[in-house]
């Protein structure tokens, strides 16, 4: 359809059956050309070139001065927030919402407690919004606990909260509360995940997800998994507690680079120690990430860095045994900050905490700061010059296992001894 000057007309051929019911010439005030109509999802065919089926109008719509965004958005309200919607657009469960046809734009989640599972298979934004000086919707485990509805690219079963699945545009999910208490799961086999997305793109921001946890180690608050898609996914602003595998998990099942990830200004918190894990950030293979500005406290690993490439840097971790653990040679860590890294019992082969552990000849570390630690930077016998330009304070040892004739020039304070010989 043309675009057509400010107050032009734009006929409109709406029909019902075969029952020919109108043929209308509407003026525009606000917009350059009217482009859709709010009319009823069962009364108008899809294949008419230029004419959108929508929902039900909310009352007071008035299509001569409504905005391109209002003629062009079709929006469900879950809850009863807001009573002026009609009863074909407002729904009691998000799935359902997210689900119905025609397919929304927008899902308004109203403040409450929604206990069940969400899937999302078509582009849309999903938001929690304000209403009656509460602001606060929270998606909670069915009165069943969670069940295995998604899997991973590497078989891995998966009980997600919310599953975005191969979706062709983005998914945007914003403003909730991902709760997994009581969720049931017992099964080792099983991941318990707050919010899982598959080849898809989108962002996730100023979520609280919490609790994903209850097997013995498989709870991920939030998990980007790419593709044929090659998704971009942003996590932004999260609030993600007591998970007890990961805080954010990005892999893909690829030796190259099928997802790309932005992990910014994320609070990840947890109190579970297990051998190994948890990790706030775990990089696996086949992404690539940038991961800056995110503070986290606690678990085993602050960022775990297993694949992938890009960089990690400008975070603060806190209390936790190993602050950024390096296995791999394509993302550089820089400029992070890493406090009380100070003990690590049975489960690390030093049995003392560890700020960096750099378990690579290639990947930059530099610029960071490591304040009390038993170990400031191990380097088990593979990190050599790629290692230097950090600041090291209060620590038993500077560095550890560095191999034969490698220089790296730090600058240490209150450190025991900088670098003992013969730990490689």
């Amino acid at each position: 359809m043309q675009t057509q000057s400010r107050s032009a007309t734009l006929a409109l051929l709406v029909i019902a059956g075969s029952l020919l019911v109108s043929l209308s010439t509407f003026a525009t005030a606000q917009s350059d050309a009217v482009r859709a109509i709010y009319v009823s999802a069962a009364t108008v065919p899809t294949n008419i070139p230029g004419v959108h089926t929508y929902a039900e109008a909310p009352n007071g719509f008035n299509p001569l001065t409504a905005t391109d965004v209002e003629l062009a958005t079709v929006t469900y309200v879950v809850g009863s927030c807001k009573p002026n919607y009609p009863p074909s657009s407002t729904f009691q469960h998000i799935n359902d919402a997210v689900n119905a046809t025609p397919a929304p734009n927008v899902v308004e989640v109203c403040p409450g407690t929604y206990a069940e599972v969400v899937g999302i298979y078509k582009p849309m934004t999903v938001e929690g919004v304000s209403a009656s000086n509460a602001d606060q919707a929270i998606i909670t485990v069915p009165s069943g606990g969670l069940f295995i509805d998604a899997g991973d690219d590497l078989g891995d079963f998966l009980a997600a909260q919310i599953v975005v699945q191969n979706v062709t545009g983005e998914v945007n999910i914003s403003n909730l509360t991902i709760d997994a208490t009581g969720n049931n799961v017992t099964s080792t086999d099983t991941y318990i995940v707050g919010v899982f997305y598959q080849n898809s793109s989108g962002t996730v921001k100023d979520l609280t997800v919490q609790n994903q946890n209850g097997n013995g180690g498989s709870g991920v608050a939030i998990w980007a998994e790419g593709g044929s898609h090659k998704p971009l996914v942003t996590v932004e602003h999260n609030n993600l507690q007591d998970f007890d595998y990961a805080g954010i998990y990005a892999e893909t099942n690829s030796s190259s680079s099928e997802l790309s990830v932005t992990l910014e200004g994320n609070d990840l918190a947890t109190n579970f120690v297990f051998s190994q894990i948890p990790s706030g950030i775990d990089l696996g293979a086949g992404q690539t990430a940038s991961v800056t500005g995110n503070l986290i406290s606690g678990g085993f690993k602050g960022v775990l860095i297993n694949g992938g490439k890009g960089s990690v840097s400008e975070n603060t971790v806190v209390s936790a045994p190993v602050g950024v653990d390096i296995e791999n040679n394509g993302v550089s860590v820089s400029s992070n900050t890493i406090y009380n890294a100070i003990g690590c019992g049975l489960f690390c082969n030093t049995g003392v905490g560890i700020g960096i552990y750099a378990n690579s000849a290639a990947a930059t570390v530099t610029g960071n700061t490591v304040a009390q630690s038993g170990i400031g930077i191990y380097f088990n016998c593979a990190a050599a010059k790629n290692v230097h330009g950090n600041t090291i304070l209060d620590a038993t040892l500077g560095l550890f296992g560095v191999p034969s004739g490698t220089v790296s020039i730090n600058t240490y304070y209150n450190v025991g001894q900088i670098n003992p010989s013969g730990t490689c």
